[in-house]
């Protein structure tokens, strides 16, 4: 008797989890990435206005730039926890790409998701 209330304490114990991390999940709702010479670049940003710019290397050195984000029409605001990629803080989406607009160099990447 004292196993089968074990075994039905645990079982809602693990369905309490189960329910909790399931709620916790951020959802994708852009993906965007292009290839870099010596590797890739993606930009994922989430339901929860958080995103990741990511600079990935063929020796699987990566940067992880992360952050919030705003979106005011067509244009991206980026929030950076820390440093702020060379790509810049500032996009705008267009013909399918998202086009860093501010940085030290002119920066795109293809959307693979928009659900904006």
């Amino acid at each position: 008797m004292r196993l089968k209330n074990f075994e039905i304490k645990f079982t809602y114990i693990f369905l309490l989890m189960v329910i909790i991390n399931c709620k916790n999940e951020k959802k994708e709702i852009l993906s965007a990435d292009r290839e870099a010479p010596l590797g890739w670049i993606y930009l994922k940003m989430y339901d929860d206005k958080s995103f990741e710019f990511i600079s990935r290397g063929m020796m699987r050195d990566e940067e992880i730039y992360s952050g919030s984000y705003e979106l005011k029409n067509d244009t991206l605001h980026f929030k950076y926890k820390d440093i702020i990629p060379k790509a810049g803080s500032k996009a705008i989406i267009q013909n399918g790409f998202v086009n860093y607009i501010n940085g030290n160099y002119p920066e795109s990447v293809e959307i693979k998701l928009n659900k904006l």
